[in-house]
C-alpha cells in the first residue's frame, strides 16, 4: 500500500516588524521615564584671560587631604591634624577662625578619592568659606 504525504505547509512568522517594535517600546520608556537630577557644586570659575588674584597670606586657610586624613594650616591658628574624615565637620565648627567670610580655602587633595574630596569640601563650605579653590597637591 502506497502511503500519501500531505504537503504541510510550515507557518513562517515575519519578524521585520518585531525590531521596530523593540524601538519604539525602547523610545517609549526612556521618554516615559522620570530622571533625577541632583543639585551639583556651584563653581564661579575665573575668566580665561584674567591675571591671578594676589592674596594675604593670613587670609589664606590651606587644607590638605591625604588619603582619609585632613590638615588645615593657617598662620591665625597654626596647623590642625584630623586623622579621618569621621567627626571632620563636628570639628572644624569648634574651630574659631576668624573674619571667615574673607578667609580663602584653598583645598589639594593626594591619594585620596571623590566622595572623601567632595566631603571635606561640602564641610568646608558649610563653616562659612565662600572663596574656595582647588589645586594640585603641593609638598
Amino acid at each position: 500500500m502506497v502511503k500519501l504525504r500531505r504537503k504541510t505547509n510550515v507557518e513562517e512568522i515575519s519578524a521585520a516588524s518585531m525590531s521596530d517594535l523593540a524601538f519604539l517600546l525602547l523610545v517609549f520608556f526612556m521618554v516615559a521615564s522620570v530622571f533625577y537630577v541632583k543639585e551639583g557644586i556651584l563653581a564661579n570659575l575665573p575668566k580665561k584671560d584674567s591675571s591671578p588674584q594676589m592674596v594675604e597670606r593670613d587670609k589664606v586657610v590651606t587644607v590638605k587631604i591625604i588619603g582619609d586624613s585632613v590638615e588645615m594650616d593657617n598662620t591665625s591658628f597654626g596647623t590642625k591634624r584630623f586623622p579621618s574624615l569621621r567627626g571632620f565637620g563636628e570639628e572644624l565648627e569648634k574651630l574659631e577662625i576668624p573674619e571667615i567670610k574673607e578667609k580663602y580655602a584653598v583645598i589639594s587633595a593626594r591619594d585620596t578619592n571623590v566622595q572623601n574630596l567632595v566631603t571635606v569640601l561640602s564641610e568646608v563650605k558649610r563653616r562659612g568659606f565662600l572663596k574656595i579653590s582647588m589645586q594640585n597637591f603641593v609638598e
